[in-house]
């Protein structure tokens, strides 16, 4: 069974705007904007789904062309890079959250803080007078 050009043609485009949207959530995620990355992802849902059907529409694996094949090891680079990207992100983010409020203090302070904290007082002290 051979691959009707059409289809394949159909395939190509789909795969090539999943890139491209790859390409845009990359940014999107440098750039830290939420929003868009949301949209991004509400898009690439929509594309992968399309690419789904494209290449069922093909009958046969599409690996066996060599343009395909590259693009398609490209689109996987480009979906792992992404996803390590946001974790990162995300990770930053939830970091940053519990962070809130917080005051950075340098070791010396922390000990400081810790030493006459009440928290760490003792009232069958020796010092209790």
């Amino acid at each position: 069974m051979s691959i009707e050009p059409k289809d394949f043609e159909f395939f190509l485009n789909a795969l090539e705007t999943h890139e491209n949207l790859l390409h845009a959530e990359t940014q999107a995620i440098a750039a830290k904007h939420l929003d868009t990355i949301e949209s991004i992802l509400e898009k690439k849902d929509e594309s992968l789904r399309l690419l789904l059907e494209a290449k069922d529409l093909l009958g046969e694996d599409p690996t066996k062309n060599k343009s395909a094949d590259k693009l398609i090891d490209r689109v996987i680079e480009l979906q792992k890079r992404n996803a390590e990207l946001f974790k990162k992100l995300v990770d930053r983010q939830t970091a940053k959250e519990n962070s809130e409020g917080k005051i950075d203090l340098k070791p010396i302070d922390q000990r400081l803080k810790k030493a006459y904290s009440k928290s760490t007082y003792d009232s069958n002290s020796r010092l209790n007078f």
